[in-house]
């Protein structure tokens, strides 16, 4: 199985400038958990999770703060036939909860972690039966 496979979401994006309210409002309307930033060539030039987020709260951050301000570059991206264990290593390897998928370096989403553990761990569940 490779990454494309779990890419069932459409990618979120927001204007770099998006504020960190914005940001966490468009993750509440589309239930994901990232939203990747661009600049005013539509670039994509960071990523912010809810991660991010709930660090800036902490961090006592005010909600019109610019999204970039918090976002993580640059961001990783894997083409959608990557194997799922080469995803998990990369992940683990640059210390990372999100990856961006592409196809032919196109952006179609973002896998996080958590997508990738539970599918790797589901296939070895039905692998042992």
């Amino acid at each position: 199985m490779n990454v494309g496979q779990l890419v069932v979401k459409k990618l979120v994006s927001l204007p770099v400038s998006s504020s960190m309210r914005e940001v966490a409002k468009v993750m509440k309307e589309n239930d994901v958990s990232s939203v990747i930033l661009t600049n005013e060539k539509g670039e994509i030039v960071a990523i912010v999770t809810e991660r991010d987020i709930t660090r800036a709260v902490a961090d006592g951050l005010d909600y019109s703060t610019p999204a970039g301000r918090i976002g993580n570059s640059p961001v990783i991206s894997v083409e959608r036939d990557l194997p799922l264990l080469e995803a998990l290593e990369l992940m683990g390897e640059k210390k990372i909860r999100h990856l961006l998928v592409k196809d032919k370096d196109q952006p179609i989403g973002v896998v996080s972690l958590r997508e990738v553990a539970n599918t790797i761990s589901l296939m070895n569940f039905a692998d042992s039966y």
